[in-house]
């Protein structure tokens, strides 16, 4: 019984074994930590997973074999889960007897319809979600507030429900008929919430937004904002970098860049973000599904 996933880019290809593999993608860490919390309490059950980072290179799963178990996180952006983790779903191999977890970080603002959205994408693909969760992390967005929203968190209490979340899925997968979440256990928001949710998209944010390009007269050209980028939005582009449509303002650019070339008005930003947090029902905790 194995899987096989592997990354490639056009200099290689390379070939992994095993039952359970821990995917995400995390401009900020956030979703990282949750992951590698999963892999360290995988691993006290004696299970070795492959850990894949979708961060800026294209990625595809293979899988054969009997049964294996796909960790998927994403950051929640504008309600939903990346664009970059559903293509990555939209990828996955078809399948009878292939699981999994999705589970997604978010900022206290609202988590949106990240979980059912990525589950009805692995529907589409025959693979069936046993478990998912909802972890509050601290606001990515909010770097340079005095009191971000979700200040500490994720924190040891937490990163305890990931571990009874990687406990309850594995005693799901022992048994001989193996159960998927019921349908309705991810739509939790109130009705007239999740429908606001649904019509929402990171796309339609962006627009709304002013272009999201480097000051030429404050950039030195240094290339951090380059290497930074977790999707491989920025590009050379007549002697300075330039930032493409792929682009989902993570801002992480904006972070590392010693000049501040990169323009980002933080006071707008927090209070726009704490309107939305203000008119979220959503209650602000982390919480696992089995």
């Amino acid at each position: 019984m194995c899987h096989r996933v592997c990354p490639f880019s056009e200099e290689r290809e390379e070939m992994f074994t095993g039952v359970h593999c821990v995917a995400y993608l995390s401009p900020a860490g956030t979703t990282r930590r949750v992951a590698e919390r999963i892999v360290r309490a995988l691993q006290q059950q004696g299970i070795d997973p492959f850990v894949l980072d979708l961060a800026c290179r294209n990625k595809q799963f293979y899988a054969q074999g009997e049964s294996c178990c796909l960790w998927l996180g994403s950051p929640v952006y504008v309600d939903h889960a990346l664009p970059q983790v559903q293509r990555f779903i939209r990828g996955l191999p078809e399948g009878e007897s292939f699981y999994a977890v999705p589970y997604v970080t978010w900022g206290a603002v609202c988590s949106g319809v990240a979980l059912p959205e990525m589950t009805q994408e692995l529907q589409s693909r025959r693979w069936r979600t046993v478990a998912a969760a909802k972890v509050l992390g601290q606001h990515s967005s909010l770097w340079r507030s005095a009191e971000p929203l979700a200040a500490g968190h994720p924190n040891e209490e937490d990163l305890l429900l990931i571990d009874q979340l990687v406990a309850g899925t594995l005693e799901k997968l022992k048994q001989a008929d193996v159960v998927p979440l019921a349908e309705q256990t991810l739509h939790y928001l109130p009705g007239d919430q999740e429908q606001q949710s649904w019509q929402k998209s990171l796309a339609k944010a962006i627009a709304l937004q002013s272009p999201h390009q480097p000051d030429h007269q404050r950039c030195i050209r240094c290339g951090g904002c380059l290497l930074s980028c977790p999707v491989g939005a920025l590009v050379w582009r007549d002697d300075y970098p330039h930032v493409e449509e792929n682009c989902i303002r993570c801002h992480q650019c904006t972070r590392i860049c010693p000049q501040k070339a990169y323009p980002y008005d933080a006071d707008a930003v927090e209070a726009r973000i704490r309107g939305f947090a203000a008119a979220s029902r959503e209650e602000k905790c982390t919480q696992i599904f089995l």
